[in-house]
């Protein structure tokens, strides 16, 4: 009975739905001549509207003014769609004349169907009632720039397919393309945007920095349209100076409008930074032969002879490596004859330019816009300097300080500061460029650390500037045997850096004017005594890297003298006169012959700074004169022997913040003085090791085989980031020390008694010296030379050590060492890069398993334990003949970053460990033959592992050379060579 009612429902429905249809199609037959009819009358009201909004649109037009895009298709349609329903219309009236049911059917339901679509069309325009009109566009960009030629500007051309690949990616909305003034960022990027042009919908440039906002806005006002509507767009916002919000101009939030790609061109890196840009390129100058390449194309002349191209190559050298410039000489000199090159080439060597007044204007608008006057005076001093000469922060803080051109500044760390900020600045805007510093073991004999130079145009530039309002007169580098005073009476500043100059004027010289004197590295053995008579106003005095044998009597006349370089005047030994000068702060005597500090420098009550290292024949210090500088903030010096009571007297020094010693004894150190209040210092006895000082602001090196520790010396050893020790023959002692977490560096060599690097347990064996702590949590390099007795790092129990930071270890000749990381210790290398173990003939593996009894685990448990050195890239291993395995144990060790295994002198090797170990980036010889580095371990100990191939004598070729490196590093540093 149930079933029969449900199906009596589903027929019941069933009947509904074929009704409803049937009404329908007869609808359409039965209203046929309705139907046409509303068809004709939706027709006429979209004509209607379409004629409403061409009336709009002619109006616009006539105040150069255009609809966007989506109104062109919709005019466009519904003029399609007008003239289709028309022939319909026509055809139907004389068709549906006949009571043929089946035609009535078909033009009743065609009818309906024209008339939904054009209402819905209608419905689709009413916004395009009230939409705004976008301004006529320009031409666009990619229309009127010609392209240029690339070809062998490689340089470029790389940047290019970088900033294109950017614009490619759909993650990257906004790019910055950095450089200086005249480098090529706009043709780079007018480059990429006709290389992408068929990519997007509109492409538009917008020069900056000519324009204000309000105006930016108008010319931006079709591209923010475009991509308000979904258009694909490219925005070039050209020479940008000052940061600002994209919307202020009326670029679309880019973050909700991905059809939207920004470039900025900028002369500051940190404008682009500050404006959002996820990718910044940065446009260099022109190599030599690249720089040639686009002044010959300029050119473009058939012949060359060797005179013409000797001068064409000059006059481009001259340019800088920028192609503005290069393109502007090249249209000077283009169909010109060779005297007009001579001539065109004395020009440009000169100080000024005029040929180039244009693009001088560009770059010196960078130093218009730079934010505050230290930065513009640090960049002007910098053009006193040669030209490709490095220029060191400190002696521009020094000569800074002396001319007062920071405000206030209570301490040479905030001069430094003010003048790194302001170098940063002036690299961000490239108006100077950072150096790269090499790899060096010992810091610069001028104690630079931070160095950058700044490029030749710029230099011109700022000469240009200087030369303008007497404020410096300039001949460096031009190899000037002597000087002619005459023409320079009126400037503040002089400088003569980098000549051959052997002799100056022997009279005085009226310089009422001069703040500033430059003479360093020249060939003067002697200055008049009368040569500074005339010069009162004197602050910076740079005498250093001559040959002056002794001061002049005129010297004490310069009252108002802040800053004395004399260093690398080898042959001056004697300085009382310097009492006289009592305003002075700076006194560098670095590398002088000076042998002793005499009472008159007590004087110098206001000094700062006192430089006297690297003075290889210095052996005293008058009692008194170093406890009378109260106001020292940086003491640097070196004696090879003599008395060192002076040490005594630091603790009087109450501001003395950076202090580099080396003297013969480290045992005068005073109780009270403070270690930890200096922010920098090195202090060594007669340690002449190889130190690699890295990036380390405290340094410790002691050489004496029976030193006191004495608390002090402790005190010392707990401040110390880096610790070289060599030849301690009572280590123990020290070994407590290790623990402190100050301590990045430690280098130990010939430490004869050294059984374990730290001890976690007294010498007894009994009670732990170190609980709940991580022992060396900051050590970041290890280097263990000659230690005879070695046998391990640290003994148990290990839970407590970290090597956390640990990215270097190189032990080499420590024939007692049998095992160097324990497993679990080996677990917490997750920073470890390098790794050398040389001639330590009884280590058997360098990664231990079976520690189970400090770790409270077993092997067989640790085999589940994967572990991971994320970061290890090399591995060394020379002469082991005991070894066995790189790892005892059998877990699954990852090295993700390892690259390159050496193995030499490792016959015993038999296998890398015995669990699976993972190398992708490994790159074997042979893969068919070896394909996992087991079998690579077998192939390297086949070719390398006779145990003949290696030695461990002293006297083999690796000692000599190190024996030969260390003396020649010892007559250096002492200043016998």
């Amino acid at each position: 009975m149930a079933d029969c009612c449900g199906a009596g429902v589903v027929v019941e429905k069933l009947l509904d739905i074929l009704i409803s249809i049937a009404k329908e199609n007869i609808s359409y037959m039965w209203n046929c001549s309705k139907n046409v009819q509303t068809c004709k009358d939706e027709v006429e009201k979209l004509d209607v509207m379409m004629q409403t909004l061409q009336d709009r649109i002619n109006d616009a037009t006539s105040k150069a003014e255009v609809p966007g895009k989506d109104m062109q298709k919709w005019m466009k349609d519904a003029d399609k769609r007008i003239l289709e329903a028309r022939e319909f219309n026509e055809e139907a009236e004389s068709k549906t004349t006949s009571c043929n049911l089946c035609t009535l059917y078909r033009y009743g339901k065609k009818a309906t169907e024209i008339k939904s679509s054009l209402l819905t069309h209608q419905k689709d325009g009413e916004p395009f009632r009230k939409c705004d009109f976008c301004p006529l566009p320009t031409p666009v960009l990619t229309d009127t720039y010609k392209r240029v030629n690339l070809e062998n500007i490689d340089s470029h051309k790389s940047t290019l397919s970088e900033i294109v690949l950017a614009i490619k990616n759909e993650d990257v909305q906004i790019i910055g393309i950095v450089g200086q003034g005249g480098a090529g960022k706009t043709t780079l990027a007018k480059e990429a945007a006709s290389e992408m042009n068929d990519k997007f919908d509109h492409i538009q440039l917008v020069e900056v920095s000519v324009d204000k906002k309000k105006e930016i806005r108008r010319k931006l006002e079709t591209a923010a349209k475009k991509v308000s509507y979904k258009e694909k767009v490219l925005i070039i916002l050209d020479d940008v100076w000052e940061e600002f919000k994209l919307g202020d101009v009326g670029i679309p939030c880019v973050s909700e409008y991905k059809n939207c790609k920004i470039l900025i061109t900028s002369r500051n890196e940190d404008k682009c930074r500050v404006m959002n840009a996820q990718k910044i390129f940065t446009v260099m100058h022109l190599p030599e032969e690249e720089a040639w390449t686009l002044f010959k194309r300029v050119v473009n002349r058939s012949q060359w002879d060797e005179r013409l191209e000797r001068i064409g190559r000059k006059s481009v050298k001259e340019c800088g490596g920028l192609p503005l410039f290069i393109q502007v000489l090249g249209m000077a000199l283009k169909d010109k004859e060779f005297r007009d090159w001579e001539t065109m080439l004395d020009l440009l060597q000169a100080p000024t330019v005029d040929e180039f007044t244009k693009e001088f204007r560009l770059i010196k608008k960078s130093y218009d816009q730079l934010e505050n006057d230290v930065t513009k005076k640090c960049f002007l001093l910098c053009s006193m300097f040669p030209e490709d000469e490095t220029i060191g922060l400190k002696r521009l803080t020094h000569y800074g300080l002396a001319l007062g051109i920071f405000n206030n500044v209570d301490s040479i760390k905030a001069a430094i500061s003010k003048v790194r900020y302001a170098v940063r600045s002036l690299i961000s805007s490239f108006l100077l460029q950072p150096t790269e510093r090499f790899n060096i073991y010992i810091v610069s004999r001028e104690g630079e650390e931070e160095e950058f130079k700044m490029h030749d145009i710029v230099r011109k530039m700022a000469l240009i500037i200087t030369s303008e309002g007497n404020d410096s007169w300039v001949r460096t580098g031009q190899r000037l045997t002597d000087w002619n005073p005459n023409d320079c009476f009126d400037y503040k500043k002089i400088s003569l850096i980098g000549n051959i100059i052997k002799e100056l004027p022997d009279h005085d010289l009226q310089f009422s004017h001069l703040d500033t004197f430059l003479v360093q590295d020249n060939y003067l053995s002697s200055v008049p005594d009368e040569f500074f008579q005339g010069m009162e106003k004197l602050k910076v005095l740079d005498m250093s890297y001559n040959n002056v044998s002794s001061l002049p009597r005129s010297l004490k006349l310069l009252k108002v003298l802040h800053t004395l370089y004399l260093s690398e005047n080898g042959s001056i030994s004697e300085i009382s006169i310097l009492g006289e000068l009592t305003l002075l702060k700076i006194l560098k005597l670095r590398a002088t012959g000076i042998t002793n500090i005499p009472e008159e420098i007590g004087k110098l009550t206001k000094l700062r700074l006192l430089d006297v290292d690297y003075c290889a024949y210095l052996s005293c210090v008058t009692p008194g004169v170093i406890s009378k500088l109260i106001w020292l903030e940086e003491f640097y010096i070196g004696m090879g022997e003599g008395n060192c009571d002076f040490v005594g007297e630091l603790s009087k020094l109450k501001w003395l913040k950076v202090l580099h010693l080396k003297v013969p004894s480290l045992s005068n150190f005073p109780q009270d003085f403070r270690f930890e209040a200096l922010m920098e210092f090195h202090i060594k006895d007669n340690v002449v090791f190889l130190t690699q000082t890295r990036d380390c602001k405290r340094i410790l090196e002691i050489s004496e085989s029976t030193i006191s520790v004495t608390k002090q010396i402790m005190e010392l050893i707990k401040a110390s980031e880096m610790l070289v020790l060599w030849k301690i023959k009572y280590f123990d002692d020290i070994l407590l020390y290790l623990y402190e977490e100050n301590l990045r560096y430690i280098t130990l060599h010939e430490c004869e008694n050294v059984k374990s690097l730290v001890k976690t347990t007294d010498n007894d064996g009994h009670g732990q010296w170190i609980t709940n702590v991580n022992l060396s949590s900051q050590l970041e390099e290890i280097l263990l030379t000659e230690l005879g007795h070695l046998q391990l790092l640290w003994d148990k129990p290990y839970q407590n050590i970290s090597l956390c930071n640990l990215t270097t270890i190189t032990i080499s000749k420590c024939p007692s060492l049998l095992k160097l990381f324990p497993l679990s210790v080996a677990q917490g290398l997750v920073k470890l890069r390098d790794l050398e173990i040389h001639y330590c003939e009884s280590l058997v593996a360098v990664i231990s398993a079976g520690d189970e009894e400090t770790t409270g685990m077993s092997d067989i448990e640790l085999v589940d334990n994967d572990i991971k050195f994320p970061e290890l890239s090399t591995v060394s291993l020379w002469g082991l003949p005991k070894l066995e395995s790189f790892y005892s144990g059998h877990s699954k060790i990852n090295y993700p970053s390892l690259k390159s295994v050496k193995l030499v002198g490792c016959p015993g090797m038999k296998t890398w460990s015995n669990g699976e170990n993972h190398t992708p980036n490994i790159k074997f010889e042979d893969e068919e033959t070896h394909s996992n580095i087991n079998d690579y371990i077998k192939v390297l100990v086949e070719k390398n592992g006779d145990p003949n191939d290696w030695c461990s004598d002293d006297d083999d070729e690796e000692g000599i050379e190190t024996q030969l490196a260390v003396a020649f590093l010892q007559l250096w540093y002492f200043g016998d060579l």
